[in-house]
């Protein structure tokens, strides 16, 4: 929790981007720290370039070339997935790695896993960030 919480203060932009569930708790955690005067971006916030992209591209697509256009080196990209086997989030990874952005993974589990009760922890992490922020 420290070096994240160092990561964001350290970072240009954080871009913060989930699917579903983890969307919501993409958009909480953007509000949050854009509450405590941290410059954050939710990617799955800006429907219009989301089905743009989906569209023109593909759905895989629609994250990791809004980090292309956005980000830099300077910026941290956070993604809040509970499987982290979407192709959307992992292109969004390998996209910021190739950028050479940070990457901060939240906590994912195997197919197998419970969603609400990780979709649960996901959001009391993203309370924690704040708190300690």
């Amino acid at each position: 929790m420290k070096r994240l919480i160092q990561l964001i203060k350290e970072a240009r932009f954080v871009f913060i981007a989930g699917n579903g569930g983890s969307a919501s708790t993409a958009e909480h955690l953007t509000n949050d720290l854009f509450s405590k005067g941290i410059k954050a971006i939710c990617l799955n916030s800006n429907t219009s370039i989301m089905t743009m992209l989906a569209n023109d591209f593909s759905y895989s697509q629609v994250y990791g070339r809004q980090l292309e256009v956005y980000a830099t080196s300077n910026d941290l990209l956070i993604t809040i997935s509970c499987s982290g086997t979407s192709g959307n989030i992992k292109n969004a990874i390998f996209t910021a790695n190739n950028i050479g952005m940070k990457v901060f993974q939240f906590e994912t589990f195997s197919k197998d896993g419970d969603y609400e009760k990780l979709e649960d922890k996901h959001l009391k992490f993203a309370h924690q960030i704040k708190k300690l922020l």
